[in-house]
């Protein structure tokens, strides 16, 4: 790890008017919804300056408030919810100015396998660092799941984190104001004394902090660990090296870390035996499309290809391939080229039937594939192909 110097002055660097303006156009460009004050990206990009000239007064003046996250839920793959919170765009500019000030600082300190929300990392690198070893001889991982990690971070312990590398007050108190905003959820306030909510720009950067320790002291114990996110597998060429390792992850991640690691979920296993990570399942010298991921995908396409809808033909296939682009570029990585050619006829069959407004049956092929080739629909299969 590279040596400590601490930054002092950094809050002019947050609120000059160049990085508050390179905030905007990256909250632009993620999108989604506002926050509790009702102000949505649509309604902020028609004055942008006067809002952008009015974070910068109360950033100069030290007098930046937070609002309280939104709650709001997603479905997990497991059929639960996941609880995320909404900042408002104003809070996502200025958490997003901030970010684009101290990330730098702390890229440079990062593990090198860590993937997870890193500029020019990816899940798929995470994925090949795996392959790769299991190639050479890493047969045995230990699956590690931190319990409620997002909703449990200590805010005292992830500020001292952060004050190992910033001095600069008003930036810390910044970073501390968002932690303690609160949470309004059914027009009832909830305050958050612990946990950094999942849905803040700045919360995948206050993660990597904070699990950075985790990362660095298994490397000096000597285990080969990936990491995206709060997702990690530790690497071993032996069943009593991942013991180990599973042992030493138990003391950092609960008793340094003062998390908790998930006693069902965390196991020692052989690749024989197979684990899931990010998303696919790592079985042999396999990395197979997990049915739950099919089923989802399908679900998206059914909502989509409804024969009752006002959407045309041209609408319809656009977000189709939206939802076919975003499928087939992740999982393309795997052993997926049968899946895929199934998955291609289905979604045909899908568009074949909304076509002509009527019912699904594997047998419609009064429409040839080469027509909705014309059409504009993107295979699958072509994905497989271009990334070849």
């Amino acid at each position: 790890m590279k040596q400590n110097r601490k930054y002092y002055s950094l809050i002019d660097k947050v609120y000059k008017w160049s990085n508050l303006l390179d905030a905007w156009k990256a909250v632009k460009v993620n999108r989604g919804n506002g926050g509790i004050d009702g102000i949505t990206i649509e309604k902020f990009e028609i004055q942008p300056d006067m809002y952008l000239r009015e974070i910068q007064r109360l950033l100069k003046e030290n007098r930046y408030e937070p609002d309280p996250v939104l709650r709001t839920y997603i479905e997990k793959d497991n059929g639960k919810l996941r609880p995320l919170g909404i900042p408002t765009i104003r809070d996502r500019v200025t958490q997003q100015a901030v970010r684009q000030v101290i990330e730098p600082i702390f890229e440079k300190h990062f593990y090198n396998h860590s993937y997870g929300f890193r500029k020019g990392r990816s899940a798929h690198q995470a994925i090949d660092i795996i392959r790769r070893a299991k190639r050479a001889g890493y047969n045995y991982v230990l699956d590690l799941d931190i319990q409620s990690f997002f909703d449990e971070i200590p805010h005292e312990e992830l500020m001292k984190k952060v004050n190992e590398k910033i001095s600069d007050g008003r930036v810390l108190n910044l970073l501390s104001s968002w932690l303690t905003a609160g949470i309004m959820e059914d027009d009832q306030f909830h305050e958050s004394k612990i946990g950094s909510p999942q849905g803040g720009v700045i919360s995948p950067l206050l993660a990597n902090i904070y699990l950075n320790h985790y990362d660095w002291e298994m490397q000096k114990k000597g285990f080969s660990i990936v990491r995206y996110a709060d997702d990690a597998v530790v690497l071993c060429k032996s069943r009593l090296k991942a013991n180990q390792a599973y042992k030493v992850s138990k003391h950092v991640i609960e008793e340094e870390l003062h998390l908790r690691m998930h006693p069902e979920k965390t196991k020692v296993v052989h690749f024989d035996e197979g684990f899931r990570f990010l998303g696919l399942d790592f079985w042999s010298d396999f990395l197979i499309l997990p049915n739950d991921k099919v089923k989802k995908l399908k679900e998206k396409v059914r909502r989509i290809t409804r024969r009752q809808q006002g959407r045309n033909v041209k609408q319809m296939i656009y977000k189709v391939n939206e939802v076919v682009r975003g499928f087939g570029n992740y999982y393309r990585v795997g052993n997926v080229k049968k899946k895929f050619t199934r998955l291609d006829q289905w979604i045909r069959m899908r568009i074949r039937a909304f076509i002509r407004k009527k019912r699904s049956t594997v047998s419609n092929s009064l429409i040839p594939n080469k027509v909705l080739k014309l059409c504009g629909l993107v295979s699958l299969e072509s994905l497989l192909i271009t990334s070849s």
